[in-house]
């Protein structure tokens, strides 16, 4: 498993909350929301950014993270 960060652009409505309910929403500079959470693997990774892509969501970083 292993941690990630995803910074996105706008604010994360309901539609993405529930499509990645296993990442916390945080606030980001204004206009960005960040996502973070685990995923198992790298496959889960791609997963989740195809589901945000889907939801026509803009990412604008990804990272791996230190639990903390």
């Amino acid at each position: 498993m292993a941690r990630y960060e995803i910074v996105v652009d706008g604010v994360v409505g309901p539609l993405v909350m529930t499509a990645l309910e296993d990442f916390e929403v945080r606030p980001d500079r204004p206009g960005r929301s960040r996502l973070v959470g685990q995923v198992l693997d790298q496959a889960a990774l791609h997963g989740v950014l195809n589901r945000l892509r889907d939801l026509r969501v803009e990412i604008i970083d990804v990272r791996r993270v230190e639990d903390s």
